[in-house]
């Protein structure tokens, strides 16, 4: 089902986003033997410099899967994304039944987890999330059998190993580390003591796998996740908050306003009056079970640690993408509730509660499948959502904008050298061609070639621009126009 309905939504197109092309250019790098290593697009020396800004994992898999199938580069996402879609569904199925014991309820929560927008946004894209998301699941169910064995540490030893791979594939990764050493505290039915001990080990095992990569980077760029990306300004903290907030609403309400007006309201309420009459019933014995506040402390490590980020990637905005890794955890949290509303035939206010919820929930997935649907039928890309009003740009090369960007620059050979102020990653990717965004303000690393063209979107010359026209006259000039010189990120 969940296979079928992305097969609805892409027909097995998976698009990319500038991050994608990204990963993309460090798989091809990982196949021609260059190991951690990014094509350097600012100056013709050195060709390659380190992989800093993103990790490595996810580039790596692309590349041993497009070498041990012997596809093609760009084909590898679409035979990816359904496998490791695949893998989440069964994490989230495996989790959900051994918590509720209900292998029916473990079927709701995983279908619907599959359902959810920031999922089918996630792996309708050539992302490492799609490689992040189940390895948190591997070892969040790695955990709960851990717990399930009387704490047998092989199976902590698995979630901190699986932990551990999850930081060489999202640097987010590394607030796991000390969240799985207070789940061990928390959670654990062992004595204290032993308690302490598997704690300490599950995180010095979780570091030690991590190391490496946070050493490379230190030694490279002075911190552990390669780069510092800007600061964000002051005072981003509630508005951050509240656009959490937001998006998580409109997850269950399909982005509609209409549907948030009139149910918004009306569902509060009924959370408020089932929370009430739970707490007179049986106080606060239902908050006790780790199946319930476990999850909800996974959950809000991350988010926590994404409010933190914030501080450090001005340029990076919350949408549904970032929120995605969140959701299962969330679901986990609902579990217990889902199983307790349907364990009798009371038609109640508990049950229609939780039916609303669930039911929104796949709607708004329906809701996104279709509209994705539709868009590549009519536009030939998905225009999957990122949050209110905006959707991200696919830059594979078989959208409007990428065709007709080629069409602007015309047919180019590869020797040909091309200077822009475009993502010059982008533009070597639809071309071929060897293409530079320079950062210096001359052309000093250019003079003497033949045949060059400058690719320029901005309204006045850069300085490099200009010395170059003077320094190489026989270059051209080309300046998009129309559908060639949108924004690169977002409708």
């Amino acid at each position: 089902m969940v296979l079928a309905l992305m097969q609805y939504a892409t027909g097995g197109r998976v698009a990319y986003t500038m991050d994608s092309l990204a990963y993309r250019d460090a798989s091809v790098n990982f196949t021609a033997g260059h190991p951690m290593q990014s094509t350097n697009v600012m100056a013709p020396e050195p060709e390659y410099q380190p992989l800093l800004i993103w990790p490595p994992a996810y580039p790596a898999l692309w590349s041993s899967v497009a070498q041990l199938t012997h596809v093609e580069i760009d084909a590898v996402p679409s035979l990816l994304n359904p496998i490791l879609l695949c893998v989440t569904t069964l994490s989230v199925f495996w989790i959900c039944w051994r918590v509720t014991g209900s292998s029916t309820i473990a079927c709701i929560v995983a279908t619907v987890n599959a359902f959810v927008p920031g999922s089918m946004i996630v792996y309708g894209h050539a992302w490492s999330e799609t490689l992040f998301i189940p390895l948190l699941l591997l070892a969040y169910a790695a955990f709960w059998k851990y717990r399930m064995s009387k704490d047998k540490f092989i199976w902590l030893a698995a979630a901190a190993i699986f932990i551990g791979m999850a930081n060489w594939t999202r640097y987010a990764g590394i607030v796991f580390i000390p969240i799985l050493g207070v789940s061990v505290l928390a959670a654990s039915g062992a004595a204290f003591a032993k308690r302490i001990l598997h704690a300490m080990g599950a995180i010095l095992l979780g570091v030690a796998l991590a190391l490496p990569l946070w050493l490379h980077n230190w030694q490279l760029a002075g911190n552990i996740s390669g780069s510092t990306r800007g600061g964000a300004a002051n005072g981003r903290l509630l508005q951050d908050v509240s656009t959490i907030v937001d998006l998580i609403e409109h997850s269950f309400f399909a982005f509609s306003m209409v549907l948030r007006a009139n149910l918004e309201i009306p569902i509060f309420i009924a959370i408020l009056y089932v929370t009430i009459r739970t707490f007179r019933r049986q106080g606060t014995q239902w908050l006790r079970p780790p199946e319930i506040w476990l999850p909800i402390i996974w959950s809000a490590g991350y988010l926590l640690f994404l409010l933190y980020a914030r501080t450090a990637q001005t340029g990076v905005p919350l949408d549904l993408r970032m929120l995605a890794v969140a959701f299962p955890f969330l679901l986990f949290a609902m579990a217990p509730a889902v199983k307790s509303a349907f364990s009798d035939h009371a038609f109640d206010t508990r049950k229609v509660l939780v039916i609303l919820l669930l039911g929104l929930l796949i709607n708004s997935g329906l809701f996104e499948a279709h509209g994705a649907h539709q868009n590549y039928a009519s536009a030939g890309v998905p225009r999957w959502r990122s949050e209110f009003g905006l959707a991200f740009r696919d830059m594979r090369n078989t959208s409007p904008t990428s065709r007709a960007l080629q069409e602007s620059i015309g047919a180019v050979s590869p020797s040909t050298l091309i200077l822009t102020d475009y993502r010059a990653l982008y533009i070597r990717y639809l071309t071929g061609a060897r293409v530079y965004s320079p950062y210096d303000t001359d052309c000093a690393h250019w003079k003497g070639n033949p045949e060059g063209l400058l690719l320029i979107g901005a309204a006045e010359l850069p300085a490099w621009a200009i010395d170059c026209l003077k320094t190489n006259p026989q270059w051209r000039l080309l300046r998009p126009v129309g559908r060639a010189s949108p924004s690169m990120y977002a409708d």
